[in-house]
């Protein structure tokens, strides 16, 4: 099977959605923009809900942990890129992401590496306090009026009760390193999705084309 068909199968009776007067079709594409630049950004994303896992308040220390720790340590320190990042959303909808990344493959290497890391995780009371300070301090930070009505409003058009907020903050408090290691399955489950695009320096993309469906100039006219 060619890429091109491997692609076509992918997003077989998918939905569309409109952008900028075009039709596009939602679904997998994996696609490579080449650039002039020696940097790449490189996002690998999945959805958690599809392989049959409930969202969780601990995915929010998964978050803190992921940003100052792992994908820190290995893309930012280790690795040199500007910076990195993921979400894990009620919906499912996940990602990774590295920014200013002088490396391509190496990054999806880490990315495939993190639930071996969850697997094997372990913290003291000290660490896991750090951890879910970090993560209810974004959860709990104080609003302005206008801020608040905001958010209401979101939750409200998104079908968020005030027991599920509730339901996510005793979720994080009660945190363990037991109930991390857990989210080893769900994160494999994001990252067996195999969803990956890439930004970046045309000869990196290029020397991993096996990685994308369709590589094409990002500033292409089209």
């Amino acid at each position: 099977m060619t890429k091109q068909e491997a692609a076509a199968q992918t997003t077989a009776g998918q939905s569309t959605v409109g952008i900028a007067g075009k039709l596009c079709a939602l679904g997998k594409k994996n696609e490579g923009f080449t650039t002039p630049g020696q940097v790449q950004y490189v996002a690998r994303a999945g959805n958690f809900r599809k392989a049959g896992f409930d969202y969780t308040g601990t995915l929010r220390i998964l978050k803190v942990l992921m940003s100052y720790e792992y994908l820190w340590v290995n893309i930012r320190v280790k690795g040199g890129a500007y910076g990195c990042m993921c979400s894990f959303t009620r919906q499912g909808d996940s990602y990774f992401v590295s920014y200013r990344d002088p490396h391509l493959c190496g990054t999806n290497r880490i990315y495939e590496g993190v639930p071996a890391y969850l697997r094997t995780f372990d913290a003291d009371e000290r660490e896991m306090t750090k951890y879910i300070i970090g993560a209810i301090s974004d959860l709990d930070t104080p609003l302005p009026p206008a801020t608040k009505g905001a958010r209401s409003l979101n939750a409200y058009f998104a079908g968020i009760t005030e027991e599920q907020v509730q339901k996510e903050r005793d979720e994080v408090l009660s945190a363990t390193p037991e109930q991390i290691c857990a989210l080893a399955p769900l994160v494999q489950a994001i990252l067996d999705e195999n969803a990956f695009c890439v930004v970046g320096n045309e000869e990196k993309i290029k020397a991993a084309d096996g990685l994308f469906f369709s590589v094409k100039p990002l500033s292409s006219g089209e």
